[in-house]
């Protein structure tokens, strides 16, 4: 059982231990990897009441604009949610958030997704009972604290990775969440917003990569591959890669398809069918959720 103090929080956290030699990820990946993945995140819910609910979660509007959204008609699905927003559903407020961030339908604007991340992560109830509105607060939290790490400055956002930290350790350890263990891993192998403890950080990269997180996975192929942290192994930086691959949406991760790509290239027949056979171990062992993922989309 492990201690944690960040932020003046005090957490503690049983993390399985990996027997790791110890690597460095050479680009910075927080411009072009989501760092939280809403599709993949379930929380726990035990003992929760059922609250009142005064706004329909999935209004017929709401379903319009969710249908027009994954049809790639952004701009309609906007308007829809827009639409919705006004009328206070943080479903629509927390879509809003993702097209401002990303720039779809609308220009990518950095203010304007913290905004309605904000007002999602504000309607946060520890005690919320409806799990899909529990799991919408908690994301924009982990969205909140994305901006916070490594600030904004179109958006007047300064860097604060302490606060993000605190942010991640509370989601990461009351629910799991694996963007937040995700960005936990990261921030502590380089020494971000907390002393640099590269074995806690795999500790935490590991935990993501069990809940089948892409980016974690990606992550950890890296380590292995350049070697710095982990004993170098190419065979095993290929397994990882092959598991993100399964485990990431075209759509929202096309680098790390590249990425995959190239490690294929790069290794021989031998290693590769290894890298596929331990691919098939750990898959069988933590199987990609789909149901769980397209339920979200």
């Amino acid at each position: 059982m492990a201690v944690f103090v960040v932020g003046g929080w005090r957490v503690a956290c049983a993390c399985a231990a990996i027997a790791l030699s110890s690597p460095a990820w050479a680009t910075d990946e927080s411009s072009s990897w989501p760092l939280a993945g809403f599709h993949s995140y379930l929380p726990a819910a035990p003992e929760l009441k059922l609250p009142e609910i005064s706004i329909p979660f999935w209004t017929d509007d709401l379903k319009k604009a969710k249908r027009a959204y994954k049809n790639g008609n952004y701009e309609r699905a906007v308007d829809l949610f827009r639409s919705e927003s006004d009328d206070g559903n943080i479903v629509a407020d927390w879509y809003l958030g993702n097209m401002y961030r990303q720039g779809l339908g609308v220009p990518r604007d950095d203010a304007m997704a913290y905004s309605y991340y904000s007002r999602v992560a504000e309607a946060y109830d520890p005690d919320e009972g409806n799990q899909n509105r529990l799991r919408i607060s908690v994301d924009a939290m982990v969205r909140i604290a994305d901006y916070k790490r490594t600030g904004a400055v179109n958006a007047g956002i300064q860097p604060n990775p302490n606060a993000a930290a605190e942010t991640y350790l509370r989601i990461a350890t009351t629910y799991g969440h694996p963007a937040a263990q995700y960005a936990l891993g990261i921030m502590n192998i380089r020494g971000e917003g907390m002393k640099r403890n590269p074995q806690q950080g795999l500790k935490w990269l590991m935990a993501a990569a069990r809940k089948r997180y892409a980016p974690a996975e990606a992550y950890l192929g890296e380590l292995y591959w350049d070697g710095q942290i982990v004993r170098r192994d190419r065979t095993r930086a290929m397994m990882w890669y092959i598991l993100a691959r399964e485990s990431a949406k075209p759509e929202e991760n096309p680098e790390i398809f590249d990425r995959a790509l190239q490690f294929e290239t790069n290794v021989g027949d031998d290693e590769r069918i290894e890298a596929e056979a331990r691919a098939k171990v750990w898959d069988d062992q933590y199987p990609v959720d789909r149901k769980k993922q397209m339920s979200s989309d």
